[in-house]
């Protein structure tokens, strides 16, 4: 063919329609019938084609086969939802990510191609959520999920590179759960605590005092408590299962509830216990159990709490519950921190249970206590900082705690039983 350039083994380059328009060909391996496969560029100019003949090489060098380049981000986000997410995360992570595909990326990116995506699209993405009165946690959320998203499409071959890492994540927001109990405002909520009926404010106080989260308070069981030892293993934590269709999409019914073979959206082989109605303990964050140090006080508040209410049933095992023996709500549990903050006197509305794990951090942090170690104590996770950082005894941990302990001495005095 004229015009036709070709190197050994490095896929040819020639001219088409008379000359105007260049094309590249390189060969793409074999299909299953043993018949070569070809893929072709083509540009206006020598150099401009060569330029794309050389990426598809890379391509192929690097993925085994030149990228899928089509597909559009309403095309993927659903799959990748679907077969990588829902099988593999606990059901609240996979609500929360479903939620930012279906209310921010799909509406925003919905035509873009994966593999065109450029970093004004992140930008876009971000300015999405803030033109429409949200604060920067739910773009800086929108920003993580996207960038999770788009590692998976290039795992799956979409595209070259994940574009959301190249641009700088939405700061966090400063107004919504980020913010920690100053000491004085926490010396009055364990004061507060301490003087509720039947060592209720136990409670309260293990939120303070060991930074946990809500659904790891609310599902902590009896049996994870070592008196002995004086520690506590978070092993499960309490969250609401939706149900979902169990048939297939083909009875009819919009909500997944109402199907008649409805099953709980439970991953395959997560592990997760069924109290009742909506309620189940999963795994928890880490999805591995990790230990936590009780300073003596909480030890003994805790035991007074079960002294006071072992007569209430408790079908679970759950060292809080109501007085029927069913799970605290997060709802439940958000009202009742509400009323311990009039009771201590503060009136700030803003300030949520969420913060109590914040000012655990912070205080600990602030006692010159070891990053790696405040993380082991409240549950914060990364692969990459425990490769780097030691694991921590537990003598540490316990004189983490016991210096914790220290800050708020004077509040954690119980009242005579």
């Amino acid at each position: 063919m004229a015009g036709k350039k070709r190197s050994h083994g490095d896929g040819g380059l020639y001219k088409i329609r008379g000359g105007k328009l260049w094309r590249g060909v390189v060969d793409a391996g074999y299909d299953e019938n043993g018949k070569r496969i070809q893929k072709y560029v083509h540009a206006r100019t020598k150099r401009a084609c060569r330029d794309k003949l050389d990426e598809l090489k890379e391509e192929i060098r690097v993925y085994g086969a030149p990228l899928s380049k089509s597909v559009t981000v309403a095309e993927w986000a659903p799959r990748w939802l679907e077969t990588l997410v829902k099988p593999n995360v606990d059901p609240k992570t996979y609500s929360g990510y479903k939620s930012a595909v279906n209310r921010w990326i799909i509406p925003t990116l919905r035509r873009k191609k994966i593999a065109a995506l450029k970093p004004s699209d992140v930008a876009a993405l971000r300015a999405a959520a803030i033109d429409a009165g949200r604060s920067t946690s739910t773009a800086r959320y929108n920003h993580t999920v996207l960038s999770l998203m788009l590692d998976a499409a290039k795992a799956e071959r979409l595209c070259r590179e994940n574009v959301a890492e190249h641009v700088t994540r939405p700061p966090i927001s400063n107004t919504v759960n980020r913010g920690s109990i100053d000491t004085a405002d926490a010396l009055r909520i364990l004061e507060a605590a301490a003087k509720m009926p039947d060592a209720a404010g136990s409670r309260w106080w293990f939120k303070l005092l060991t930074g946990q989260r809500q659904g790891e308070i609310l599902g902590a069981l009896i049996t994870s408590l070592d008196f002995d030892v004086q520690t506590y293993s978070v092993d499960w934590k309490l969250e609401e299962v939706p149900r979902q269709h169990g048939c297939g999409g083909t009875c009819g019914y919009k909500r997944g509830a109402a199907c008649p073979k409805a099953a709980w959206r439970i991953p395959d082989g997560f592990d997760h216990i069924h109290l009742e109605q909506r309620f189940h303990l999963t795994r928890p964050k880490s999805q591995t159990s990790r230990i936590v140090p009780l300073i003596p006080q909480l030890v003994e508040a805790i035991k007074r709490h079960l002294k006071a209410t072992e007569d209430v049933p408790n079908p679970h095992g759950l060292i809080w519950r109501n007085e029927d023996g069913s799970p605290i709500t997060a709802k439940q549990d958000a009202a009742e921190w509400r009323e311990l903050l009039q009771k201590a006197g503060i009136a700030d509305r803003t300030i949520t249970g969420h913060w109590a794990r914040h000012t655990v951090v912070t205080i600990l942090a602030s006692l010159g206590i070891d990053h790696q170690l405040i993380g082991e104590i409240v549950g914060h996770s990364s692969t990459k900082v425990t490769e780097i950082y030691r694991h921590a005894q537990a003598e540490e941990r316990m004189s983490a705690m016991k210096a914790l302990g220290g800050v708020w001495e004077k509040s954690l005095s119980l009242p005579p039983a």
